[in-house]
Order: C-alpha cells, then structure tokens, then sequence
C-alpha cells in the first residue's frame, strides 16, 4: 500500500474565512482557488501560484494571489505541526550547478 503523503488542511471554509475579504469574487480567482485545493503540497500550491503569476492571461491581482497561497501553505504547515505523523514537504525545482554537471560530466577528471 502506498504511503499517504498528502498534506492535510482545514476545510475549505475555515480557508475561506481566513482569506481577506473579496478575495474569491472573481471567477478567475475562484477556479485558481480551487486547483489550490487539490495540490497535496506547499510545493504544488507554490507551483500553481508561479504558474498564474506569470501567466498573462491571468486577471486575478497578484496581492490575491499571494494572498490565497500564502494561507494554503500556512494551514498545511499547522496542519502538518499538529499531526502526530507528519508529512515532509517535497523538495521542488532544480538545482542548476548539479543538473549541469550531471549533463556534463567533467572531462579528464
């Protein structure tokens, strides 16, 4: 059996009454919301925000943005602190210098 590594959260109205008022007003906002609701990790929900910040098809304001991943993240971490087994976040992004030498070995060494 596979071991659960999901984050566990608040419910989804908990989240919602932490998040400033009028944060979910636009549809676009709510639909990013959402897909921050599936991630299983601070990482992915981190990932999802980069994905809307720079996309430019994106109207939400990147202060509801931040907002939405900031309190995500911050109740899957108090989620995590109180579980009496808890999850490790997963380690996102690559790490240039070791990718590159990994691609190309040294010569002669």
């Amino acid at each position: 059996m596979r071991k659960d590594t999901r984050f566990h959260r608040s419910d989804r109205s908990e989240l919602e009454a932490k998040l400033p008022p009028g944060t979910l007003s636009e549809a676009q906002a709510l639909g990013i919301w959402n897909m921050m609701l599936r991630c299983d990790d601070p990482g992915d929900v981190a990932r999802t925000y980069r994905s809307y910040r720079d996309s430019e098809h994106c109207t939400v304001p990147r202060q509801k943005l931040r907002a939405m991943r900031d309190t995500m993240i911050a109740d899957m971490r108090e989620q995590n602190r109180k579980d009496p087994n808890p999850r490790k976040e997963k380690k996102t992004g690559v790490n240039i210098s070791t990718w590159w030498d990994a691609m190309n070995p040294r010569k002669g060494a």
